[in-house]
């Protein structure tokens, strides 16, 4: 795969995110204008955070593999599994 159709895609991915989560805060406008059970909101608001803590990290990745790693390309094995581990680690 090119390196251009795998940013396209994902692009693709992330506007995909950004779309669930859009989704996510509409939703949490009705609950709250509907006056709904806080947990429920309490849980869609985790919900949230942890949808932008993903995109967070995949932007990371992202940005390692595109700005400084070149896409990737010519990277071992190896030093694919080690940037996955550092990915890992930033997402704990």
């Amino acid at each position: 795969m090119k390196i251009n159709t795998k940013i396209k895609n994902r692009r693709e991915r992330t506007l995909d995110h950004l779309n669930r989560i859009q989704g996510q805060i509409e939703t949490l406008k009705r609950y709250i204008a509907d006056d709904a059970d806080c947990m429920g909101i309490a849980m869609l608001v985790t919900s949230i955070a942890k949808s932008f803590d993903a995109l967070r990290s995949k932007t990371l990745e992202g940005s390692i593999v595109h700005q400084i790693l070149n896409g990737g390309e010519g990277l071992s094995k190896e030093q694919k599994e080690k940037l996955s581990q550092v990915i890992n680690l930033y997402k704990k």
